[in-house]
């Protein structure tokens, strides 16, 4: 039994202050690789990721601007450049969507729980390698106009950006969760 595994798996945290370096290339393709062994109920691979890296991260902010203007009528345009500076939190933000397929056996939903489980693969595997990560959600990231702005389709569902980079501190300590209160048993 390996017992070392679920103590990594216990200790990991989300790390919001991050810095350069991201990970390299191969890294990247290390890390999704291993992503893409989530659970998958028909072995559709639903789960698409897109890089910002660079200079890339300003298209990201662009959207979070947009989405901003879409949501409020009358946005100042001195607030612009404090919507683009969210895409700039990290040295790299991955994108990760779900490619819906029409599918007779599984529904929309499970190919986005599946997604959801290769987020989760991804942030393991960055902690692996010893990178902090920030898997952040919020409205831009579930509306039609993000879509639009992304090049995304009609059937693709963001499930979210995954904030990457090395960490400015050690994690702060995260209390242990009362599992009891989250478990039922149900022997007979």
């Amino acid at each position: 039994m390996n017992k070392e595994f679920i103590r990594f798996m216990r200790n990991r945290v989300s790390q919001p202050a991050l810095n350069a370096p991201a990970p390299t290339e191969e890294e990247w393709e290390l890390v999704l690789s291993a992503a893409s062994r989530a659970a998958d109920h028909g072995n559709l691979k639903p789960w698409r990721f897109c890089i910002f890296e660079g200079e890339g991260r300003e298209k990201l902010g662009q959207i979070y601007w947009h989405h901003a203007l879409s949501e409020v009528e009358s946005m100042p345009e001195s607030k612009k450049e404090g919507f683009i500076k969210k895409a700039y939190r990290a040295p790299a933000v991955l994108l990760i969507y779900a490619k819906i397929q029409s599918h007779p056996k599984v529904p929309a939903i499970e190919q986005v729980m599946a997604t959801s489980a290769a987020a989760q693969q991804v942030l393991l595997g960055l902690n692996a390698l010893g990178y902090g990560a920030m898997w952040r959600s919020g409205p831009a990231c579930f509306t039609q106009k993000t879509k639009e702005l992304l090049n995304l389709h009609e059937n693709d569902q963001i499930v979210g950006l995954i904030y990457v980079g090395t960490p400015n501190e050690k994690p702060a300590f995260i209390p242990e969760v009362d599992i009891e209160s989250h478990l039922t048993w149900v022997r007979d």
